[in-house]
């Protein structure tokens, strides 16, 4: 065994030395050249060397950073898609046209030639409080809904006389459905605060059909009281109900600024039915309110609207769920 061993070593002894010899004779000619050449000239030879000794990992940090983009764009693209309908938040100044309508534009247009939506309630039902114990304004509807996105410039006026509104999201309803692409904003994730009444939104679909909220067995044990299989719906605490407040089409091929615009006159179409929808809605909330607070439900037009409620009321119904007012069906999951 260990003559084979020294047998092997001896064999490559001989390449040993020859390839100590060629190196030797190579290093011989980089000396010979390199005393020819220029110090400028040595040290660009050197760094041309170091530079392709790096090239390899400049391919690969390059690969690296590309692949981070890629991943980034699919993740933007994706919480895009989940948020789809939502462009973002409601420009401010929007926000302070819609939520700060004069008092003198509300006088002018009263009703503004809108037909009471408003139905009693049958029998004489208790009020029906929210979370913190005040009067409860339900709104049921979808963001893809265009009759939930006509109605929600006047439930936004409205609400917004009894108290604040600090988040809204700017939203369209469906490109695909009757009044396509109609102008409004979403409750979904809104934030809104009063002294006399509590807003629950159920905004339960997305601009695409998907469910993104659930009423809870209370809530859809009130829907199925009414009998309701469509959108929109509002519960004004058990003393008025409604669905469609006015036609979409008022609001047709209009963005929200140029909604929000025509809100400060009274002559408008556009102002005519939001403000005269949202004077019909903020009768019935003080109807719930017991008339507080009174510089809103003591104040022209919202005592003689209070007195076409009364005396011209659409006829009292335990169900409207086939009613002639317009609703539109949930879509069925992953349908658009």
């Amino acid at each position: 065994m260990a003559k084979k061993k020294r047998r092997n070593t001896e064999s490559m002894a001989p390449q040993r030395s020859d390839q100590v010899r060629v190196q030797s004779r190579r290093n011989e000619r980089s000396a010979i050249e390199n005393s020819k050449l220029t110090p400028g000239q040595v040290a660009r030879r050197k760094a041309r060397k170091r530079t392709s000794s790096t090239k390899p990992w400049l391919w690969v940090g390059g690969i690296v950073v590309a692949i981070a983009v890629i991943i980034g764009i699919f993740v933007l693209i994706s919480n895009q898609q989940s948020n789809a309908g939502v462009i973002g938040p409601t420009d401010p100044a929007v926000l302070q046209q819609v939520t700060g309508v004069k008092q003198s534009a509300l006088a002018d247009v009263g009703t503004g030639g809108v037909q009471n939506p408003m139905q009693p309630v049958a029998g004489n039902q208790p009020i029906l409080n929210g979370p913190s114990g005040k009067p409860q304004l339900l709104y049921y509807g979808a963001e893809w809904c265009p009759y939930c996105a006509a109605d929600r410039w006047s439930v936004v006026v409205a609400l917004s006389r009894f108290g604040t509104f600090k988040q809204l999201p700017e939203t369209t309803s469906s490109g695909s459905d009757v009044y396509p692409n109609t102008a409004t904003f979403s409750f979904h994730q809104s934030q809104y605060s009063s002294n006399y009444i509590d807003f629950v939104p159920l905004e339960v679909q997305d601009r695409d059909g998907k469910t993104v909220l659930t009423p809870t067995p209370e809530q859809q044990q009130l829907l199925n009281h009414y009998k309701i299989t469509g959108f929109p719906f509002m519960n004004i605490a058990e003393r008025y109900t409604a669905t469609s407040l006015y036609s979409p089409d008022v609001l047709s091929g209009l963005s929200q600024k140029k909604i929000a615009d025509q809100l400060s006159d009274p002559t408008s179409k556009v102002s005519q039915n939001i403000l005269g929808a949202a004077n019909y809605l903020t009768a019935a909330i003080c109807a719930a309110t017991q008339n507080q607070p009174a510089n809103v439900c003591t104040v022209a037009p919202i005592p003689s609207v209070s007195q076409t409620l009364m005396t011209s009321p659409a006829s009292p119904q335990s169900s409207i769920g086939n009613s002639s007012f317009a609703m539109i069906a949930p879509r069925r999951e992953g349908l658009s």
